[in-house]
């Protein structure tokens, strides 16, 4: 009788250790969003990639969506290297010269214009510029370029090069900056969400914007004019990044479940949700009464003329980045979206 209840002390202490060991292994995530509650972004294209890593590792990975975002928009990166928060994902152009060699993704007439596009850029990337780790400090769980920047303004329509002259637009990146300065324009590098205040004043003309942001920043009555261009003016990078100890934490096995729903799986979805959204926005401004045209054959030769420096300053930053043959890759990622249409 005693050996029986020894026993089953033993197993139930066992048990009890168990228990407890699988209650430290699990891990929350506090993740950082400074887009606001039930922007589109969030609600339709991150919160159901975060649901689904508590889906795949069964719920010992827990994502907490922080009330509050830490830090700015810019300064998502750090806040995640750093530990501020554990989990965002951050928009490459806010922190200009940090990502060089992702920036082919952003290069004039670049755009996407289908989900598999994104997959593409993605997978060129880690195939060429992955081991040069230019996300050194997190952990990198997708990466992808999104829809076509285009022309929104008050003052005027812009049908021509000679239109931009003197426009100050908001631009989101050093790329987009760059190309406004040879179209004659004048760009303020400000984040989506500190362009309706500027829009309000005055303080700007316009905005070099994708066509959901309008909508989504609530600036639909700010403007009158969008002016498409095919393939963009630019475009954006948004990756979603983790902090490295935060992912130590997580078994090996939820790490492996957790890569195979992020990257080259998850960019193309998220990729869709944003071509969806922008066709979404584009109707929002024509019902707003909005001016949208399409720039003109003779208009996209003028900003290909003016706008091809754009690509050689890529080239020769990805070499002194550590990039063996730029315009290779670029070659092979254009040839591969080609192919996709």
């Amino acid at each position: 009788m005693l050996k029986t209840l020894l026993k089953a002390a033993t197993a139930a202490a066992a048990l009890a250790l168990a228990a407890g060991a699988a209650t430290a292994a699990d891990v929350t995530i506090r993740y950082s969003s400074w887009v606001p509650p039930g922007h589109w972004y969030l609600e339709n294209a991150l919160k159901p990639y975060l649901a689904e890593i508590e889906q795949v590792t069964e719920g010992r990975v827990k994502i907490d969506i922080l009330p509050k975002v830490v830090g700015t928009p810019a300064a998502q990166f750090d806040v995640v290297r750093d530990g501020l928060a554990d989990m965002s994902w951050i928009v490459l152009g806010y922190t200009p010269g940090r990502f060089k060699l992702a920036q082919f993704g952003e290069l004039p007439f670049n755009a996407i214009t289908k989900p598999e596009h994104a997959r593409i850029y993605y997978d060129t990337y880690v195939k060429h510029f992955g081991a040069v780790n230019e996300f050194k400090g997190v952990e990198l769980l997708g990466l992808w370029n999104i829809t076509a920047i285009n022309i929104a303004t008050k003052t005027r329509e812009v049908a021509s090069l000679a239109d931009m002259k003197g426009l100050k637009l908001r631009v989101a990146s050093d790329y987009a900056a760059k190309s406004l300065e040879l179209l004659g324009g004048v760009p303020i590098v400000k984040s989506s969400t500190e362009a309706f205040e500027m829009l309000a004043s005055g303080a700007i003309d316009g905005s070099l914007m994708l066509g959901e942001t309008p909508q989504s920043t609530n600036s639909l009555d700010l403007m009158d004019h969008y002016t498409i261009v095919p393939g963009g003016l630019a475009t954006a990078l948004h990756a979603m990044i983790i902090n490295p100890d935060t992912w130590a934490k997580i078994s090996e096995q939820d790490q492996a479940a957790i890569r195979a729903i992020s990257g080259s799986v998850m960019v193309p979805k998220v990729a869709g949700i944003y071509l969806d959204q922008d066709a979404t926005g584009i109707k929002a401004m024509e019902d707003a009464g909005y001016k949208i045209q399409t720039a003109s054959d003779a208009f996209v030769a003028e900003l290909q003329q003016k706008l091809a420096p754009i690509e050689d300053l890529w080239i020769e930053e990805a070499r002194k980045a550590g990039a063996e043959d730029p315009r290779a890759v670029l070659d092979e990622y254009r040839a591969a979206v080609a192919a996709a249409e």
